[in-house]
C-alpha cells in the first residue's frame, strides 16, 4: 500500500523592516516521504504557489533525510521561522527577499543563502556526510 506523509506547518514571520519583507507572509512547509506516482503528483500539486524548495539528502548515496530542523533568517541573522521538516522535500512560500536557510541533521548544521523572487521558484539542496 502506498502511503504519503504530508504535514503543513504554518509559522508566522516577523516584520523585517526592509522593503523586500514588509509583506512577509507565513511560511508553510509541505514535506512528503512518498516515492510512488501518486505521491509525486501530490507533491507537484503542493509545490505550486511556493517559491522556495528545500531538499535534504545524504552525500554519496542520495538517501533522503526527514525530520530536519530548519531556521529561516533575515540577512542580519534574525530568525524569522523555525520548524522541523517532516520529509526530505520542503516547499515554502516567502515574501520576496534574501534569506539564510539553516538546516540541521545528525547534529550538523548547513546554511545556504536564497534570493526569493516574486515569480518563479528557487531550490536549495542540503547534503550531509553519511553517518
Amino acid at each position: 500500500m502506498k502511503s504519503i506523509i504530508t504535514l503543513t506547518l504554518t509559522v508566522g514571520l516577523l516584520r523585517l523592516g526592509t522593503a523586500a519583507a514588509q509583506d512577509a507572509a507565513a511560511a508553510g512547509c509541505e514535506g512528503s516521504s512518498g516515492i510512488g506516482a501518486d505521491e509525486r503528483a501530490s507533491m507537484a500539486a503542493a509545490q505550486s504557489g511556493h517559491n522556495l524548495r528545500l531538499t535534504f539528502a545524504t552525500k554519496g548515496s542520495g538517501e533522503y533525510l526527514a525530520n530536519v530542523a530548519v531556521t529561516v533568517s533575515d540577512p542580519a541573522g534574525r530568525p524569522l521561522a523555525s520548524f522541523v521538516s517532516p520529509g526530505p522535500l520542503c516547499d515554502l512560500h516567502l515574501a520576496p527577499g534574501r534569506y539564510r536557510v539553516s538546516a540541521t541533521a545528525h547534529g550538523d548544521t548547513l546554511s545556504r543563502i536564497a534570493q526569493v523572487r516574486q515569480h518563479g521558484a528557487r531550490e536549495l539542496y542540503f547534503y550531509w556526510d553519511p553517518h
